[in-house]
């Protein structure tokens, strides 16, 4: 009797396992079977902590005219001091160069060409949303295509050297979306 009551928790307990998990789909670009074989092509992983996480408005609006939901100008927010390097932003989860920091990277290729002795640090950074690991390496992605977007330019990549912050060096510390489209950037600091 005392096997049979075990037996039978021990497969409820992995029906409910199962059950659980069943409907949970997560993709990755590290290299899994998945990714590996172009199903995925973008990082669909939501922290659990996220209740529900606000929708971003597009920013798919000619170059020049793309502003913050509150109506200001990303790249007035952040450039780095005596140099002109203007900061480029990324959408919620994305590391992939938008149209309006094209621009801006455009702008600092012009600087680096200009500065050829110069090696800029690019730091990646992410709202806060998100776990620190995995804000860490989204932060990196956003860094290493800023990168290789420069150097796609003809940037010399002994100029361009990359880091990531990942969440825990904030532009701004309020938790609404005008703050967290702010802090989702890659920063140029000069050396």
């Amino acid at each position: 009797m005392n096997r049979r009551v075990i037996s039978l928790c021990l497969s409820v307990s992995l029906m409910l396992l199962f059950a659980g998990c069943a409907g949970k789909k997560v993709a990755s670009s590290s290299g899994d079977q998945s990714s590996q074989s172009g199903q995925a092509k973008t990082e669909a992983i939501q922290p659990d902590t996220i209740k529900t996480v606000p929708l971003e408005r597009s920013f798919d609006r000619p170059s020049g005219s793309a502003t913050t939901p509150s109506g200001r100008q990303p790249s007035d927010l952040s450039v780095t001091p005596g140099t002109g390097l203007g900061d480029v932003f990324f959408d919620f989860d994305r590391f992939q160069i938008r149209k309006d920091a094209m621009p801006v990277l455009d702008a600092n290729a012009q600087w680096f060409r200009a500065n050829g002795n110069t090696a800029v640090l690019i730091e990646g950074h992410c709202d806060e949303r998100g776990t620190l690991a995995y804000n860490l390496v989204l932060g990196e992605k956003r860094a290493r295509a800023a990168k290789k977007y420069l150097q796609d330019l003809g940037v010399q990549a002994s100029q361009l050297q990359i880091t990531s912050y990942g969440e825990t060096r904030p532009f701004c510390k309020q938790q609404n979306e005008d703050c967290y489209q702010q802090n989702r950037r890659a920063h140029f600091v000069t050396k």
